[in-house]
């Protein structure tokens, strides 16, 4: 037996382990309610049942470390289980049962995924992002033995795929659960200063972010309504993709995003961001993710220069700071809402969130300021990064 400490509001899910009433369990809510937490003790509770293979999954997964995988890894060592588990690059064996845990990204993989043998579990985590098609694929692929599908997720809209298949269709076969800070005994300082911080400001933003409700873009959003999700092919008539990354401190995720300009659209074609990126992992990551940062420049939080410097010496040779100046921030804003869309391709969908809820502070009326909240702004940050060379007007462009 595994000790393992949850929120009560979970106790349903934990039990459902040896009762099977439910095959698919849904864990979703807003930031701080340990979804991610309790998905990756359930997997691991799994594997002792017998040898089913268990597939760790999202939407777009590009490397390992996009993966639940370091969690799992975590868990194992932190439970003094090492013994039980053979742990390798892409792949973990319960050694006791020989379940074996893979990874894998729905989008580039599900006829794959679909002639899995003896696939028993699947663990879905970030399934906001995950589409029809791939549900359409995934959900009957699970036949070994009792089978049962995780989907942990934060709520985007309302008619996102994930949020219609397995809340608003829910059947008695699934079992629904939201979940949120309130409900985590074990909720740290550090996300309760922020989640303060943050209901200071925007209310609609807060209760996207922080209890779990859809994300309304409201009139203080600086770019969401000019967001539109549509996928396209990158051919001769576009610019050269201009690359951006906003480094990641303490707790805040490092991002990276591709974008391109043609008549007067701007295109963001991959997008990605990753909490506690070890230096030593970053180089190898954006490649990953944008491939094309080993071809053409990119540009980086000048904030980091040690970071650079690494990331330089590891592969990504192109890479500089950016410039900043003041008011960069407002100039830059400005020159993105200049265009007439933002078009987001969806393997760069991980940003379109973020983008839709970055907004202007609101004054004691609650009316918008020209103050942009200084907050989950990375994507937002590094695609003015990114842009810096169209911005003009406060440098000069030597040697771009």
């Amino acid at each position: 037996m595994i000790d393992v400490d949850f929120p009560e509001i979970l106790t349903p899910v934990f039990d459902n382990l040896s009762q099977s009433i439910y095959d698919a369990i849904v864990m979703y809510g807003g930031r701080g309610g340990a979804k991610s937490e309790a998905l990756t003790a359930l997997g691991i509770m799994e594997s002792y049942i017998d040898d089913g293979v268990i597939l760790c999954c999202r939407e777009i997964q590009k490397s390992i470390s996009d993966s639940i995988y370091g969690s799992l890894v975590s868990f194992i060592y932190d439970k003094n289980l090492i013994d039980d588990f053979k742990i390798l690059n892409n792949e973990i064996t319960n050694l006791r049962t020989g379940a074996k845990f893979i990874f894998a990204g729905l989008k580039h993989n599900i006829t794959n995924i679909k002639s899995i043998h003896k696939l028993r579990v699947v663990l879905v985590d970030e399934a906001e992002n995950v589409s029809q098609e791939s549900w359409d694929y995934l959900r009957p692929t699970p036949r070994y033995n009792d089978t049962r599908i995780y989907v942990v997720f934060n709520p985007r809209f309302e008619a996102d795929p994930t949020y219609q298949e397995f809340v608003k269709q829910a059947d008695d076969t699934t079992l629904v659960i939201k979940i949120g800070w309130q409900d985590n005994p074990w909720f740290p300082p550090s996300l309760e200063k922020q989640r303060k911080r943050a209901a200071k400001g925007d209310a609609g933003r807060y209760a996207w972010i922080w209890e779990g409700n859809f994300l309304q873009i409201s009139e203080a959003s600086i770019f969401g309504k000019k967001l539109v999700q549509r996928d396209f092919e990158i051919d001769a008539s576009f610019d050269e993709p201009q690359i951006g990354i906003d480094w990641g401190f303490s707790k805040d995720p490092t991002a990276v995003i591709e974008s391109y300009v043609k008549d007067n659209t701007l295109y963001i074609r991959n997008a990605a961001s990753k909490v506690g990126l070890e230096l030593d992992d970053t180089a190898d990551w954006l490649i990953s993710h944008v491939p094309n940062i080993k071809r053409y420049t990119s540009r980086a939080d000048n904030a980091r220069p040690e970071t650079i410097s690494k990331v330089k010496r590891d592969g990504v040779a192109l890479i500089k700071a950016c410039k900043k100046w003041k008011g960069c921030v407002e100039d830059g804003i400005a020159h993105i809402q200049s265009y007439d869309a933002i078009v987001v391709h969806s393997d760069a969908m991980a940003c379109y969130s973020e983008l839709a809820a970055y907004s202007f502070k609101k004054d004691k009326l609650d009316e918008p300021t020209t103050i942009p909240l200084d907050e989950d702004n990375h994507f937002a940050d590094a695609l003015r990064y990114a842009l810096e060379k169209y911005i003009g007007g406060r440098f000069s462009y030597d040697n771009v």
